[in-house]
């Protein structure tokens, strides 16, 4: 059964650049462009991996990240940041995040990053 990721990304070309990317390598993939509401939509989805932007037009990836880990539906689920923020990524990481990739980011970076992380959960 393929492995189900979703995305948090509020830049339409972004959110669909990585869902093609991981499409390509056989994942299951779900978009939401809002933080409202997404913590449920995780609950309900149970994705494998989850990628959050940090620059929210609603919220911010930080703050829907520690509601993700306060949650018992969703605390497991392994989290990479993919956002511009590179000066927050020692920040993210601290925070319990398995992954920081900075944008504009390389097909293979994103691939390699989301693929480990996968492969130690």
């Amino acid at each position: 059964m393929a492995k189900k990721i979703m995305i948090l990304e509020d830049d339409e070309a972004t959110a669909e650049l990585i869902k093609f990317y991981l499409k390509e390598e056989g994942f299951q993939v779900s978009i939401s462009s809002k933080g409202e509401g997404f913590v449920n939509m995780v609950a309900e989805y149970q994705p494998d991996l989850i990628t959050l932007d940090v620059m929210l037009p609603d919220s911010d990836g930080f703050t829907i990240f520690r509601t993700l880990q306060q949650d018992e539906r969703t605390r497991d689920i392994p989290v990479i940041f993919v956002t511009v923020m590179e000066a927050d990524k020692e920040k993210g990481l601290k925070m319990g995040a398995c992954g920081y990739v900075v944008k504009p980011f390389k097909e293979d970076e994103l691939k390699v990053t989301i693929k480990s992380v996968l492969e130690r959960e």
